[in-house]
């Protein structure tokens, strides 16, 4: 039970700290470039300026519904679980793994709908310009979701591992 514990709490760290190296990098002149580009491959439509300002506004909806990567009950429920432990405190560090649990749930569910409101209406504009079917037919379902759904490394939408074209069709 506590090496699981354990284990789901250095998977969420990993989480963390990944999330933060990306919002360290800088920012790029276009946030939209990667799925300008990927749309320009795909024989797509050009976005038109409304479709660029709705997609801009729904990545700074994304940032701002984010929650903040430090964490105060995160941190002190970590410390008091390492000080249950180094204590032998078993029913301290349960209690303290509950916490950083549900803390941690919480946490991910905040950013899975931020994800899915980003996603839902990135494909919704898509739509309505005519760029989500080339997309699907040149990249496929999935990494159509990854350009929709993941903020790059520069803090735009698409891009990421392998960019257009080099995720999974």
């Amino acid at each position: 039970m506590m090496n699981r514990t354990r284990k789901m709490m250095m998977t969420l760290g990993m989480v963390v700290i990944g999330a933060m190296g990306v919002f360290a990098q800088g920012r790029p002149q276009d946030p939209l470039a990667p799925l300008k580009r990927a749309i320009s491959q795909a024989s797509a439509p050009t976005l038109s300026p409304a479709q660029e300002a709705a997609l801009t506004t729904l990545i700074n909806e994304y940032k701002a519904a984010l929650p903040d990567e430090s964490d105060e009950v995160i941190e002190a429920a970590r410390e008091a679980y390492d000080a249950a432990i180094l204590a032998g405190d078993f029913a301290a560090a349960q209690v303290q793994a509950t916490t950083l649990t549900t803390r941690g749930a919480q946490l991910l569910d905040a950013r899975l709908q931020a994800t899915a409101r980003l996603s839902i209406g990135s494909i919704a504009v898509l739509k309505s310009g005519g760029q989500y079917n080339p997309l699907v037919t040149k990249y496929g379902t999935d990494r159509v979701l990854q350009l929709v759904s993941l903020q790059d490394a520069r803090g735009g939408i698409g891009g990421g591992p392998g960019g257009p074209g080099g995720g999974r069709r």
